[in-house]
C-alpha cells in the first residue's frame, strides 16, 4: 500500500502536544491536518485573532526561531463536514476524551485509524466500555507515548522545551491480545495509512517516532507513566518548572515509584513475566523489563529526563493548575489508587499516591480561590 496523495488527519486537542506534532506533520509530510476545536466560538477566535496560525519555538535548540504554519480548515462539532474520518489523533486531556469524541462517532468505523497521545493510563477501558461498545465496528486503535516537553507561550503558540521522541503501537482491544508478534507490526507498517504517515522518514527523524509492538510500547508507557507520577503532581503542587526540582526531589520520588511499581507488577504480570516467557522466541522482540522498571533505574532516569533534559519545561499538570483547569491526576497517580482497589489490596497499599492526589487537588483549590477572592499572602 502507498499513501494517498494527501492523507487527511483530524486532530482532536490543540494543546501543547497536539500543536508540536501538527507542526512537524505539516513541515515534513504531505498530510492535511484538520484541527477539531471545541466550539464555533473557538473556531472564530482562532480565525479572527490568530489567523488560523499555530506557532512553535524549539527551546532545546539554541537561538531557534519561532516557526509558524497556517491551517486551511478548522472545524468543530457543529461545523463538521460530515466526511468519513480516516485518521484521527487525540491529544485531549484523558478525562476529556469521551465528551470530545462523542460528536464524531458517526464518522468513525472499523476502517478508521485512531491514535491516543495522552498522559496517564486507563482510557482504553473507557473506550471499550463506554464509547466503542460494538465490537464489530471498532476502529484500528493505536497509542502514542510521547516524551517531548512542551508548554503554552500564548494563544496557539507553544514552547517545545525538550526533545525525547514518541513511541507508537497498535492497542489490543482484548487483554488476551496483549503480547504481539513482529508480523502484526510489520503488516501495519506496510498497510495502515496512519502508521505509514507517522513513520515517514523525515517526520520520524524530526519527531523521534518509533513504531513497535504493544508490549514494547507498554514497557515504555509504564516507564513514562512513572515519570509523570513524579514530575507532574510535584511540579504542580510546589509550582515549579521541572529543573527547580533537581536537588531535592529524590526522597519523595522514591516513595511514589516504589509504591506504584508494586501495584503495576500485579496488574501487568504478563509484561513483567515477558523476559522469561518470550525473550528468545522467533518473531517476538527481546525486552528488558526487570532492569528498567525498577526503583533504582527509574530514579536515575526520572531525575535526568524530568529535571535535566526537560529543565526548562513547565509540566502539563502545573500548567493546568496555573490556568485553573481540571488536572489529569485521576489518570496518573489516581490510576495507581484505582488499581489497588481493583486488585483488592489493603487500604494502605496506595497511601503515598493518595496523598499526592490530595496535594494536587489542594493546589488546584488554592489557585482557584486566589483567583476569586485574592491572594491572602499580599494582605
Amino acid at each position: 500500500m502507498t499513501l494517498t496523495t494527501k492523507p487527511v488527519v483530524h486532530l482532536l486537542g490543540m494543546g501543547a502536544m497536539g500543536t508540536i506534532l501538527a507542526m512537524d506533520m505539516m513541515n515534513y509530510t504531505n498530510s492535511k491536518v484538520i484541527p477539531l476545536l471545541r466550539s464555533e466560538e473557538k473556531v472564530s477566535l482562532f480565525k479572527s485573532e490568530y489567523n488560523n496560525t499555530i506557532g512553535v519555538k524549539k527551546l532545546y535548540l539554541n537561538d531557534a526561531p519561532l516557526v509558524t504554519q497556517q491551517l486551511c480548515i478548522v472545524e468543530c462539532p457543529t461545523t463538521f463536514s460530515g466526511n468519513h474520518i480516516d485518521n484521527i489523533i487525540i491529544t485531549t486531556k484523558t478525562y476529556q476524551t469521551k465528551e470530545a469524541l462523542m460528536p464524531y462517532l458517526p464518522f468513525i468505523d472499523s476502517k478508521s485509524n485512531l491514535i491516543l497521545i495522552q498522559n496517564g493510563l486507563g482510557i482504553l477501558e473507557v473506550l471499550k466500555e463506554q464509547i466503542f461498545t460494538d465490537k464489530t465496528d471498532r476502529p484500528n486503535i493505536f497509542q502514542g507515548v510521547i516524551s517531548h516537553g512542551a508548554f503554552m507561550d500564548q494563544g496557539f503558540t507553544f514552547n517545545h522545551a525538550g526533545w525525547a521522541g514518541m513511541k507508537i503501537a497498535r492497542l489490543p482491544w482484548e487483554d488476551s491480545e496483549m503480547i504481539q508478534n513482529e508480523k502484526l507490526k510489520n503488516k501495519d507498517s506496510k498497510t495502515n495509512e496512519l502508521v505509514m504517515l507517522l513513520t515517514e522518514p523525515e517526520l520520524a527523524k524530526a519527531f523521534g517516532i518509533e513504531h513497535m509492538t504493544y508490549q514494547e510500547l507498554l514497557a515504555g508507557q509504564l516507564f513514562k507513566f512513572l515519570i509523570n507520577c513524579c514530575i507532574n503532581p510535584v511540579t504542580a503542587t510546589v509550582d515549579a518548572v521541572n529543573g527547580e526540582l533537581v536537588d531535592g526531589c529524590k526522597d519523595l520520588f522514591v516513595l511514589i515509584v516504589q509504591e506504584a511499581l508494586e501495584i503495576l507488577r500485579l496488574e501487568y504480570k504478563t509484561l513483567f513475566d515477558y523476559e522469561n516467557e518470550y525473550n528468545g522466541k522467533p518473531n517476538y522482540p527481546t525486552l528488558k523489563i526487570s532492569s528498567v522498571l525498577n526503583t533504582d533505574n527509574m530514579m536515575e532516569t526520572i531525575v535526568n529526563i524530568g529535571t535535566v533534559v526537560n529543565a526548562k519545561n513547565s509540566s502539563s499538570m502545573r500548567q493546568d493548575t496555573l490556568y485553573l483547569r481540571d488536572t489529569e491526576i485521576d489518570y496518573i497517580n489516581g490510576y495507581i489508587v484505582s488499581l489497588a482497589r481493583k486488585l483488592n489490596l489493603p487500604k494502605e497499599a496506595a497511601k503515598v499516591n493518595e496523598t499526592v492526589i490530595a496535594f494536587v487537588n489542594l493546589r488546584t483549590g488554592i489557585n482557584r480561590r486566589r483567583d476569586m477572592v485574592g491572594d491572602m499572602r499580599n494582605i
